[in-house]
């Protein structure tokens, strides 16, 4: 095949992940770009880091350099693969916990911060912000400026809001917001100087690819409409055994166990569910599937997506695009 991806020009094969133009298999004959353009293009970034080799290396050239660092998690997919980097930072960090406004108001930010500091012990300083109602904006920069920071590296997973906190920033500061995503791609590796006084240089980098998140597998304009934009309404459901519960044409659980089993979804609140026997439809059921124990302490995370709550032990089977998309934490709240 001498097909090129319309993105970077390259030739897309498929028989070398690691190397310049790859599709997987099931895809090429269909794909229009290379998987890491593919990433670039779904993410609106002009600049990724998509392979945990590439992130540690950038990680190392950042801990030689020694400066601070802020680090962004949105707040609605924290997971061992948001948090892993953070373990391989030696310079000082300021964890910046993003989009809390997503969040419902009667989540308790004293909580976030313990259960951040509780699975990351090398962590003191964390600060929860919403860039989008500029809360916390002011008292990070004053937080680096009484620490003395004069340069500061700000980075994050794409889709963690950096971006977003930069521009919220550069307001504080008077001036005009200018940092935007593209989705020309563009895969050097390159970082972006923004002086927003005479005492803060604050530092751009490449957004960290979180590769288990659901971005990865559907279309941009897909994830757009399914990722929360306003404070999350959690959605409480019963499902009694034998029942299935399907979301939108994404996500089919079963409920295995002999009980009925409640869910707390924290996922967009337009997104529709239907609920029915399991034998009713067969709908999705040619996903991928996972057979989990689910309980009371325990959160299911849909990366990229939100979480699901369980009051009760049980068990169900997820059908999903892809099941690396689904893992468990702690329960967060």
């Amino acid at each position: 095949m001498n097909k090129k991806c319309i993105g970077c020009g390259l030739r897309l094969q498929s028989e070398k992940q690691s190397e310049q133009g790859y599709v997987p298999e099931k895809k090429i004959e269909t794909a229009e770009y290379c998987e890491r353009c593919f990433k670039i293009k779904n993410y609106g970034e002009a600049k990724i880091i998509d392979k945990k080799e590439e992130r540690e290396e950038f990680i190392e050239k950042l801990n030689k350099d020694k400066k601070p660092i802020i680090y962004l998690i949105d707040v609605t997919t924290i997971s061992d693969e948001t948090l892993e980097p953070i373990k391989k930072i030696e310079t000082k960090i300021y964890l910046v916990l993003t989009k809390i406004d997503l969040l419902p108001k009667s989540v308790k930010k004293e909580k976030l911060i313990k259960y951040i500091q509780d699975k990351l012990t090398m962590v003191n300083e964390v600060l929860i912000i919403s860039s989008t109602k500029k809360w916390n904006i002011e008292e990070l920069y004053k937080k680096l400026i009484k620490n003395k920071v004069k340069e500061c590296y700000v980075i994050g997973h794409t889709n963690s809001g950096k971006s977003s906190l930069i521009n919220a920033l550069l307001e504080t500061k008077g001036k005009k917001a200018y940092i935007t995503t593209s989705i020309v791609p563009n895969t050097t590796e390159e970082v972006i100087n923004i002086k927003l006084d005479d005492k803060l240089t604050i530092i751009d980098t490449p957004g960290f690819i979180n590769n288990k998140s659901i971005v990865n597998y559907i279309d941009i304009k897909e994830y757009k409409n399914i990722i929360p934009k306003k404070e999350i309404k959690p959605k409480i459901y019963n499902l009694r055994p034998n029942f299935t519960i399907i979301i939108e044409k994404f996500i089919r659980i079963e409920n295995n166990s002999e009980e009925t089993i409640q869910m707390i979804f924290y996922l967009k609140n337009e997104l529709k569910y239907r609920k029915m026997k399991k034998t009713t439809s067969d709908d999705l059921k040619i996903l991928p599937k996972q057979n989990i124990k689910i309980t009371n302490e325990e959160d299911i995370i849909i990366e990229g997506l939100g979480f699901i709550k369980f009051p009760k032990n049980g068990i169900i089977t997820i059908y999903i695009i892809d099941d690396k998309i689904i893992s468990k934490r702690k329960k967060l709240i």
